[in-house]
């Protein structure tokens, strides 16, 4: 099966994470909460299929958009600007700019201020292998029901992981997170990931 690096990006897109993700490959775990990207955007043709090629050109498309100033490469500031209008209070905007920081640095491995679509790659094949995982039966490309059915396995993964994180927090039982046991969970969260570091 032909594969590309910008299928990764896509897939992530298509399985409700933010543009940043889209773009950035690995944000899936760092973006959440825009908007998701439908079947029906990316079978361009209309043929009932996501193909590998039509990923693809959402994709490119995507980076495009991104590169503001067409010079084939993404720079920090070609990043903040496109996604500042999604940005909600002023200490999330600070959050989120401290976030995109870490994953700008991290990507730009030769260092020179902005990330091209070689610097871009996914690691290893993993994406790759999530698109195998909703091609359900083989034949190289996405249905409806199969996109469906993945996106529907990813929502209850979600839902799951979210009930034990409550679970967690509620920690005398009583079906309520008061304040005090979120700020203890929160601090405690803190405490953790200093001990690690350590």
């Amino acid at each position: 099966m032909k594969t590309s690096y910008f299928i990764g990006g896509v897939v992530v897109a298509a399985l409700s994470v933010t543009a940043v993700g889209a773009s950035a490959k690995e944000g899936d775990r760092h973006h959440r909460g825009g908007e998701p990207m439908t079947f029906e955007q990316l079978d361009t043709n209309g043929d009932g299929f996501i193909t590998v090629e039509e990923m693809e050109a959402h994709a490119k498309s995507r980076f495009m958009q991104l590169d503001t100033d067409g010079d084939g490469a993404i720079s920090l500031e070609e990043m903040k600007s496109k996604f500042s209008a999604k940005e909600g209070s002023e200490g999330n905007s600070d959050r989120r700019a401290k976030k995109l920081d870490k994953m700008f640095s991290k990507m730009d491995t030769n260092g020179d201020g902005k990330l091209t679509e070689d610097e871009m790659k996914p690691r290893g094949d993993r994406h790759a292998k999530m698109f195998e995982r909703m091609d359900a039966d083989g034949d190289g490309k996405i249905s409806q029901a199969e996109f469906d059915a993945h996106k529907a396995e990813r929502q209850a993964k979600m839902a799951d992981r979210k009930a034990k994180m409550f679970e967690k927090l509620d920690t005398n039982g009583d079906g309520v997170i008061s304040k005090e046991e979120f700020e203890a969970g929160k601090f405690g969260k803190k405490r953790a990931g200093k001990a690690q570091g350590n």
